[in-house]
This record gives structure tokens, C-alpha cells and sequence, in this order.
């Protein structure tokens, strides 16, 4: 998937905000990829417009992954997603739980929320998700049909609704191919995801209309957070 022959671990392009009240985020952040083994592009200080251009353009071409953080509508990170989707790079979007949602442009998004008041925790969920990511990354055919996954998803949110209580609505056939291809062909959502929680969380955000909103993403997150541990358990 990428522009160059690779050697060493996979490297992340992060996308986050440079403003003040994001420094405990964004070392949380290094500190999970670290963790994880794999690389941190990243941009730490402030540049010109044109040396900003210049280093994005290079750092999307030569990176494995994306992680973006687009709180508060951030215009900054979500120009620097838009110009990295065309990519299609497995990606992974984070969201300050203050937030009410995500932005409309993201919809059908699985996305992993933080709290400043609760990093630790976060910095565990990180983790996870990233090994995950990672193990996605490397060349990858055509996307599947993304019709292939309804099944799967109605199944999903079936157990979701049966356990959670929730009574969240699905939107139609129609609409989850839309949503799901539009997530496969930006890497939000890639095949070799499908069995994972982030995959299961990326499914049941292309079902589910009010997937974009804090509280519901937050209930899938951590219901497939838990199916996958459970699942762990049972393997092991």
C-alpha cells in the first residue's frame, strides 16, 4: 500500500492538533506507537504554509498507517485526512469525548474516544487498536464488494442490541454500501479488519444512521472491545 519498498517497523502518520490542552493526548499517543513497535511521523513543530505542504505530501507518501484526530472539526487535521485518504491507508480516527460527534464528512467512521481526565485507559485501547491496524497494513488487491458484509453487520448489530439493550436503528442496504465502500476506499475499513474489534466496530458504524455521535460510537467501541476479549478467552 505503499509508495516505497519498506524495511523496519510500520510507520504511522499522526494527524492531531497542535493547539495548547492537547499535550497529554498527544504524548499518550507517541507512547502507544512505541509501545506497539511501530514508527511515529509526526509533525512537533509549527511550520510555514509551503514547509507544511511539503512535509505532509512527504509523510503520507512514505507511511503504513494513519492515525487523525479531528476534534472540535479541526480544519487543520482534516485537510491534512482529506489529502491522505486518496492513499487508502489503514486508518485509525480518535475523538476527544467532549465532542458530540464526529464530523458529518466522516460518517460511517468507527472512531476511538479519549478523555484528558482518563488517558491511561485510552493509552491501553490505543495500543490494541494499533497492533491491529498494523497487522492490516501491507499490499492489498481491489476492495471486496462491500454488499459482501451486510450479513455480517446485521448479525452484529443483532448481538450488539441483545446485550447493550439499545435500540439503535439500522439504515438501509443501500446505504451501508455506501457508507462502507466509501470507508474501504479511504482505509477506514479494509478486508484483513473484518474479524477484528476494530473491524467489527467499523461494520456496525456503517449500519448504524447514528454512528457518528459520541454516546453510540462510545457503546460500540466498548461492546466490541469486550466481544473480542471474550473471544480471546475462549481461543485461548
Amino acid at each position: 500500500m505503499t509508495d516505497f519498498q519498506r524495511t523496519g517497523p510500520a510507520r504511522v502518520l499522526v494527524l492531531m492538533p497542535m493547539l495548547p490542552g492537547y499535550e497529554g493526548v498527544r504524548e499518550t499517543v507517541a507512547t502507544a506507537i512505541a509501545a506497539a513497535g511501530l514508527e511515529m511521523l509526526r509533525m512537533e513543530a509549527l511550520l510555514e504554509d509551503w514547509e507544511w505542504l511539503d512535509w505532509l505530501d512527504d509523510a503520507v507518501r512514505h507511511c503504513d498507517l494513519v492515525l487523525a484526530d479531528p476534534s472540535r472539526h479541526n480544519a487543520f487535521v482534516m485537510y491534512e485526512l482529506a489529502v491522505a485518504r486518496p492513499h487508502a491507508r489503514p486508518t485509525l480516527v480518535i475523538l476527544d469525548r467532549d465532542d458530540t460527534q464526529l464530523s458529518g464528512s466522516l460518517d460511517g467512521t468507527p472512531f476511538r474516544l479519549y478523555a484528558n481526565d482518563a488517558l491511561e485507559a485510552f493509552s491501553a485501547r490505543l495500543y490494541r487498536d494499533l497492533l491491529q491496524l498494523a497487522a492490516a497494513a501491507g499490499p492489498t488487491g481491489e476492495p471486496a464488494d462491500p454488499g459482501r458484509y451486510h450479513a455480517s453487520a446485521i448479525r452484529l448489530l443483532a448481538e450488539f442490541r441483545n446485550d447493550t439493550g439499545l435500540p439503535v436503528e439500522a439504515v438501509d442496504r443501500v446505504a451501508f454500501g455506501a457508507r462502507l465502500g466509501h470507508a474501504m476506499q479511504h482505509g477506514t475499513f479494509v478486508d484483513s479488519l473484518a474479524p477484528t474489534p476494530l473491524g467489527a466496530a467499523g461494520l456496525l458504524a456503517a449500519l448504524i444512521g447514528s454512528s457518528r455521535m459520541v454516546e453510540a460510537m462510545a457503546a460500540i467501541r466498548d461492546w466490541t472491545d469486550r466481544r473480542g476479549q471474550t473471544r480471546n478467552r475462549h481461543d485461548g
